[in-house]
């Protein structure tokens, strides 16, 4: 080997060692909680749920996504006794944003009556924390349980409540067609941002 070809492999090497953190590494960012009410109405053709078995299903999937342990879903205009194919859905919900765009969203008064239905003593707007972008695939997620029948609900999810929590549908294959339940599980892939650790605990004190 001549002398020229091993000062350039020398190189190379050396240039490779200085590459210590890939482009794609994900970044941390300071972040803190946006606190906000959202109201939405399921309406479907095909899947009919219990009212409490859906509140619970799209709390599980916002907490998947990086949202506040503490959100709170709740529903009303539901048949008694039986599953419903229309009910209204009001979610209460802490999620991440970077600290450098916080903005307040509602007035001090809304804050506190929201706080206080998410059972949380503390202003979380002061809080700040490390998160990440982070694509969730929640077709593969199993604590989460979702089926080939839920397919108008996450696209009412993807519709109606992602968009407005700063959340990006980066891939999706609902398909979802009135009065037929398909075979496959619905696919969705969200990039959210999400904590790095779970919240302090003080933050619930």
């Amino acid at each position: 080997m001549s002398k020229r070809t091993r000062w350039l492999g020398l190189g190379l090497v050396g240039a490779l060692a200085q590459m210590t953190v890939p482009a794609h590494a994900e970044e941390t960012i300071p972040s803190t909680w946006k606190v906000q009410e959202i109201k939405y109405s399921y309406v479907a053709f095909t899947t009919a749920y219990d009212c409490d078995a859906a509140a619970q299903k799209i709390a599980s999937i916002l907490k998947e996504l990086g949202a506040h342990p503490n959100t709170k879903v709740s529903t009303s205009g539901c048949n008694f006794n039986r599953p419903s194919r229309n009910f209204f859905v009001t979610i209460a919900a802490a999620t991440p944003v970077p600290a450098s765009d916080a903005t307040p969203t509602v007035t001090d008064q809304s804050k506190q009556e929201l706080l206080k239905r998410l059972g949380i003593k503390n202003d979380l707007s002061s809080d700040q924390f490390p998160a990440e972008w982070k694509t969730v695939d929640l077709a593969k997620n199993r604590r989460l349980d979702l089926r080939p029948g839920d397919c108008e609900l996450m696209e009412g999810l993807r519709d109606k409540v992602l968009p407005r929590l700063g959340m990006k549908v980066t891939e999706r294959s609902l398909g979802c067609t009135p009065h037929t339940v398909g075979i496959a599980t619905p696919a969705l892939k969200v990039s959210a941002l999400v904590p790095t650790k779970s919240p302090d605990a003080k933050s619930t004190g």
